[in-house]
């Protein structure tokens, strides 16, 4: 019985690392919006295409393995040279298989592109409402969000409203993060001085978590938020609240915002009368080199010193 346990542990070793994976790890069962759901089932379609090979090839060796072994009920024939059946499916059905792959890369490229996803040009709710635009800002090592057209923004959490195309635009103020939230939205690169876009729409309410898969220095283990999606009148109430209660962010309150900060309070930040041209200042105050700002890397070596707690939200 101990090697039972023993093959258990190694099965459930992968997980180890996993934040809450008893919690996530079946959400690539249920996503939200179109374009995580056709995301999933791309996946699934590269998988069985793949299990095409792998699960024959895996179980013929397996019998070779057993029928030909010493004492085994195999015979040596040695005057065999060729097989056209063997050739058949050792050439013809993997070629058929890339083939298939080929079709499904290049309709899920298109399907699910973070420019111009084409399952969003014939979604109903895409077509119905006007798309949300939102900003986003990366330092070090905190996010920024902001709603131009509403002119608000929000620090280290994300609200959006469902049944909505979101239209992104995002760039970093200091290094390449990556944008990604669970079960709504795969990852993309967020790159200093650059700008890419992201599109995507939500079915339903729910609170999810965003982070960056791009390690980033010593605040990347804090560098996540909640994402909460909520109905319309939900989203514009906090609209209206955050055009009445949040403070100014000009330029210069963005330079001191910026500052390496490690979120470990997870502290969020809600402002107003937010620089119209903010996200294009920050693009070109990068590409420049007028906007760095000095990285004490130091921190990770004593997360109890006082420079850690200087920059950290503890």
């Amino acid at each position: 019985m101990h090697w039972m346990r023993l093959a258990g542990l190694v099965l459930f070793a992968p997980l180890a690392g996993c934040a809450n994976a008893r919690q996530d790890w079946l959400w690539i069962f249920n996503p939200n919006g179109p374009l995580a759901t056709w995301s999933v089932y791309y996946l699934f379609v590269d998988v069985v295409l793949l299990l095409i090979i792998i699960v024959p090839a895996t179980a013929l060796t397996l019998w070779v393995i057993f029928r030909y072994r010493r004492g085994g009920h195999g015979t040596y024939d040695p005057s065999f040279r060729h097989s056209n059946l063997i050739e058949v499916f050792a050439w013809g059905v993997p070629l058929l298989v890339v083939g298939a792959l080929s079709y499904y890369a290049y309709e899920g490229a298109h399907a699910v592109a973070p420019y111009d996803p084409g399952v969003l040009q014939t979604n109903p709710a895409a077509q119905a409402n006007k798309p949300l635009q939102i900003d986003v800002i990366t330092t070090d090592w905190q996010w920024l969000f902001i709603y131009p057209e509403q002119d608000v923004a929000l620090a280290n959490k994300l609200i959006l409203p469902v049944g909505r195309q979101i239209n992104m635009r995002l760039t970093s103020a200091s290094v390449t993060n990556d944008f990604y939230i669970l079960k709504l939205v795969g990852q993309i690169y967020v790159m200093p001085g650059m700008r890419t876009k992201r599109k995507f729409l939500i079915d339903r309410p729910g609170t999810y978590r965003g982070f960056s898969t791009e390690f980033s220095g010593p605040g990347f283990s804090w560098m996540d938020y909640k994402v909460h999606v909520v109905k319309k009148a939900k989203f514009q109430g906090w609209v209206d609240k955050a055009q009445a209660t949040g403070q100014a962010l000009s330029y210069k309150r963005f330079q001191q915002f910026a500052e390496p900060m490690v979120n470990t309070a997870h502290k969020t930040y809600t402002f107003n009368h937010v620089d119209p041209d903010l996200f294009e200042t920050v693009i070109k105050r990068v590409k420049s080199g007028k906007l760095t700002h000095e990285r004490p890397m130091e921190l990770t070596e004593d997360m109890g010193s006082a420079k850690f707690r200087k920059h950290s939200t503890q």
